[in-house]
């Protein structure tokens, strides 16, 4: 049971990574230049999960620019808004299931305890 709500706790932490990523992403959806970050998840030998953060170097798209009287060819994010909603909902789902499985782990050990008494 203790196994189980480690899990829960572990994927609850790598799920609030990625949305914190996601948020970093979105909000830097209009920088110039911004080059977006993924997370993916490693598991690891105690039962849980490690959130790996890594940058994503793809180019985006390139535009004209007028500034102060000469065009330059400006570089936007790589951002797809999207795909980082996408993202979100389904860290949200994963954040709400890690959670529910905790609560269930909970009130197991909660039973477990009043059957001794």
């Amino acid at each position: 049971m203790i196994s189980a709500i480690h899990t829960a706790l572990s994927g609850l932490t790598a799920v609030a990574k990625q949305i914190e990523v996601v948020a970093q992403n979105i909000a830097n959806v209009n920088t110039d230049g911004f080059k977006k970050s993924k997370t993916e998840f490693v598991e690891i030998p105690s039962d849980g999960v490690l959130p790996v953060v890594e940058k994503d170097d793809s180019s985006g798209p390139a535009v004209l620019r007028d500034t102060g009287g000469h065009q330059t060819m400006v570089e936007l994010s790589n951002v797809d808004l999207g795909e980082e909603v996408a993202q979100q909902i389904s860290a949200q789902r994963s954040f709400e299931a890690n959670l529910q499985t905790l609560r269930t782990g909970d009130a197991l050990l909660g039973s477990i305890l009043d059957i001794k008494k």
